[in-house]
């Protein structure tokens, strides 16, 4: 299939040689579509459809798709239309549409700009999906994608295990901060082999919560866009926004990297971001990728076409992966994103609760009765990272293990190359149980330290 759009701009070229194959092949969706607006006699749909009549008692002629009234009775509010059919690959138009209203609306200065620049989102089963989905349409196996050390274990095995990519990372911090210098670095290391680099940020981050200051992330947004504009090298840069919304420093970054770095001819801002964490929602499993697409890829004749061709793309992976997602969390997200104001307000009030908890766990980690660890940077989010100083001979497997049989408190150990501490998720666990938590962990931390011959107070 030809893309002409994508291949005039140069858009193509900052595909995986998989994302410049892939495409939706015009199978049953395509026919299905366009049935839709021709066909009399429609034999292309595969879902049961007939009268109301069918499955509700007392229902007219209307033609729905049929169903178990049962599970309509779940739904308040919610037509058989809004739950029941197929999805469109991309996604229902009106949570496309929501969403990027929802996206515009946390774009503050940026706004007007992100208004023509920002492509619909593109629905994914989560963000995890549209993290390997983005990586597997920029970057091919054996080739190189750049994130921090501190990480998320799941990018090691969606990106290294199951799409073959080779991880690339830099030191999160310099100086209690982001590493700006460290990302530069790295990008120029990786162009030195590829003529696309592509890089994957999250904040606040997983494990640790870290979000960057605000004069950071002014500075990585300049520094990334002095980089594109001495050369004609490629550089994608995906934003990880799963936790966009919590920050809880005043003197962090409080919105995502993404609204800050502009679209070059050669370089592409993506969002990825959805449901799960900004409407509370886990189980919707509706995540999206927002690609901010330069001004020259959108003027004249290509504009059109190159929105076509894109959701084309993106079908294709889609189609060939899980077909299509959940329309009943769609019609439900968009529907509550029709009264924004009163979601905005319903979420906040998690927010704070988040935030005393934060504040609390702050505290108390001041006070933990141990020189055996270190509390890493954290601003938002819903974890703390501890790590294990090397002097005390733990391994984190051996604490939380500890931690769990003797104390009864379960937290995330993070044992490799880089990292050797607990991932404490404090968006689960009330305020007034933190202090013991903290008192658990340095009691644990101490005495499994003196049992190796390492006994260590406070410093």
């Amino acid at each position: 299939m030809d893309f002409p759009a994508l291949t005039r701009t140069g858009a193509m070229e900052f595909f995986s040689e998989y994302g410049k194959t892939i495409h939706n092949p015009q199978g049953i969706l395509y026919w299905t579509r366009k049935a839709k607006a021709k066909a009399r006699i429609n034999a292309t749909i595969g879902s049961a459809r007939g009268p109301e009549s069918a499955v509700y008692p007392d229902g007219g002629e209307r033609e729905i798709t049929l169903c178990a009234p049962l599970i309509h009775s779940f739904f308040n509010g919610l037509e058989t239309e809004e739950i029941f059919p197929y999805t469109p690959e991309t996604g229902t138009p009106a949570f496309r549409s929501a969403w990027r209203k929802w996206i515009l609306a946390r774009a503050g200065d940026e706004s007007e700009r992100l208004e023509r620049q920002l492509h619909p989102p593109i629905l994914t089963p989560g963000i995890t999906a549209a993290i390997s989905i983005a990586a597997r349409m920029f970057v091919d196996p054996g080739r190189a994608i750049i994130t921090a050390d501190r990480r998320w274990e799941n990018y090691d095995h969606v990106l290294g295990k199951n799409l073959g990519i080779r991880i690339a990372d830099f030191p999160l911090f310099d100086g209690g901060d982001l590493n700006v210098a460290g990302i530069v670095s790295a990008i120029r290391r990786v162009w030195l082999e590829q003529d696309t680099a592509v890089v994957l940020l999250n904040f606040p981050n997983n494990p640790t919560g870290f979000c960057p200051s605000a004069a950071a992330g002014r500075r990585l947004a300049e520094s990334l866009d002095r980089l594109a504009e001495e050369t004609p090298k490629r550089l994608v840069l995906l934003f990880d926004d799963a936790y966009e919304s919590y920050v809880y420093d005043p003197d962090a970054m409080q919105s995502s990297l993404f609204y800050l770095c502009r679209p070059r001819p050669n370089l592409l801002p993506v969002k990825l971001d959805g449901v799960t964490k900004e409407l509370l929602w886990y189980g919707a499993r509706a995540g999206t990728i927002t690609l901010a697409c330069p001004d020259e890829w959108r003027s004249g004749d290509d504009a059109g076409t190159l929105a076509s061709e894109i959701d084309n793309k993106f079908a294709g992976v889609n189609r060939g992966l899980f077909s299509n997602n959940s329309t009943v969390a769609q019609s439900v997200a968009t529907k509550a994103m029709e009264q924004m104001e009163r979601l905005v307000v319903e979420r906040h009030r998690t927010f704070e609760l988040l935030k005393q908890r934060y504040r609390t766990l702050k505290d108390e980690l001041g006070r933990m009765d141990t020189d055996l660890v270190t509390v890493e940077p954290f601003q938002g989010g819903f974890f703390c990272f501890i790590t294990l100083r090397p002097e005390s001979g733990l391994r984190a497997t051996d604490v939380a293990n500890h931690l769990l049989d003797e104390h009864g408190i379960g937290t995330v150990p993070f044992d490799g190359d880089s990292m050797n501490g607990l991932r404490i998720a404090f968006c689960s666990v009330e305020s007034a149980d933190l202090p013991e938590l903290c008192q658990r962990l340095a009691q644990t931390v101490n005495e499994l330290a003196r049992r190796g011959g390492r006994a260590h107070g406070p410093a």
